[in-house]
């Protein structure tokens, strides 16, 4: 049988329907992480073996076990474990089995916005003019070099932290003190266009499968995750993402970010985390050839013939991650979200997670606690006083 490791550091809850593409996708899973990780918010893992706490005891558990233990994949669920790994780890050897490149030469993109869009410059691949900014002594460089507006990023960061987009040199000047000094910001071009996210599934450079979409909604701003979404084919990103996965070497699960300027036809590469991501799951509800259809083809060998199309069920699939977006509406009073879930329009129902009463349960208990619980709490306290 095919073995796959899952590995989540992090409590994040992007990993916890990945057993079940593995699983379904006819692999035995084993998932290494804390006891009270996302990771085990499941019923399709075989084994759970214990992380332990703390950096050096996770490293140290984790390749003694890649060690000790023959896996024929191994999947890295998230930004603080890949980043932690890729620094850690030296010998090529121990690399390969670990991290999702099969090309060493090119793990500066691990977790490093400043590493993708070196590697993009270097390899022909289009992505937004950028410098780095350290100090005010960058000023000069900025104002000459870049086009505006821009955006400014932390090299490693997520979830849009501290993202602000600038209009113009002179609003970036003003809003210098919210960017740290000695720091190495990625001071990016900003480039308006058509938003495309896209989740893929690669495997030794191979592209297998992937889905594009528009957003409907984010958490927050635009710089934040998304819960709802709308699929669609598009079969221009094809030649692109192979050749990205080709160059790269990209081993394993990727979601990436374009931007599409219309004028000047061009796909702008701004993202690309190679890991998995809570929409993943969610393939079953588009096409056959969903993520698990993927781990199908890798578990046979038949990742070679490659990228096989997309197929959609319908032209246009609107779908939005329940935990996500209703716990959004909760706190936002989004009445029109909290209608669509509960009257169960253009047919959200069948996104609940009911396919797993493991995972339904943790997701309604997370959704009490942290908002009906505490909303309930608040209001008491604010009578009592």
């Amino acid at each position: 049988m095919f073995r796959v490791l899952v590995a989540c550091y992090g409590k994040w809850d992007t990993c916890s329907e990945l057993p079940y593409i593995l699983k379904k996708g006819g692999c035995i899973v084993d998932v290494f992480c804390a006891p009270d990780s996302w990771l085990l918010a499941n019923s399709y893992y075989d084994n759970w073996i214990d992380a332990g706490i703390g950096d050096l005891i996770y490293k140290e558990r984790l390749i003694d076990l890649v060690a000790n233990v023959k896996y024929d994949w191994i999947v890295l669920g998230d930004d603080l474990l890949i980043n932690f790994m890729n620094k850690q780890i030296v010998e090529k050897e121990l690399f390969l089995k670990l991290l999702p490149l099969i090309k060493i030469e090119n793990r500066q993109i691990l977790s490093s916005k400043i590493g993708l869009s070196n590697f993009c410059i270097a390899n022909q691949i289009d992505t937004p003019g950028f410098l780095i900014y350290n100090s005010k002594a960058d000023l000069e460089k900025i104002q000459k070099h870049l086009n505006f507006p821009i955006v400014n990023k932390h090299d490693f960061s997520y979830g849009g932290t501290d993202m602000f987009v600038s209009r113009s040199f002179e609003e970036f000047q003003l809003r210098l003190n919210e960017i740290p000094e000695n720091n190495n910001v990625l001071i990016q071009e900003f480039i308006e266009g058509e938003e495309i996210p896209v989740e893929a599934l690669f495997y030794q450079g191979e592209l297998l499968t992937y889905f594009s979409s528009n957003v409907l909604q984010y958490s927050t701003t635009n710089f934040s995750y998304t819960t709802r979404k709308k699929y669609y084919n598009n079969e221009a990103l094809r030649p692109i993402l192979i050749n990205l996965g080709k160059t790269l070497g990209l081993n394993g699960f990727a979601n990436m970010l374009y931007i599409y300027h219309s004028k000047r036809n061009k796909y702008y590469l701004i993202e690309v985390d190679p890991r998995p991501n809570s929409w993943m799951a969610c393939s079953r509800h588009l096409s056959k050839n969903d993520f698990s259809a993927g781990v199908k083809r890798i578990v046979n060998g038949d990742y070679l013939n490659g990228y096989q199309g997309m197929n959609l069920k319908k032209p246009e699939i609107e779908l939005a991650l329940f935990y996500k977006d209703f716990r959004r509406a909760l706190w936002n009073k989004d009445t029109k979200a909290i209608v669509r879930w509960v009257f169960n329009l253009n047919r959200y129902w069948r996104l609940l997670p009911f396919y797993d009463m493991k995972l339904s349960k943790r997701i309604f208990t997370e959704i009490w606690n942290q908002i009906i619980v505490y909303k309930w709490k608040r209001l008491i306290a604010k009578i009592r006083n």
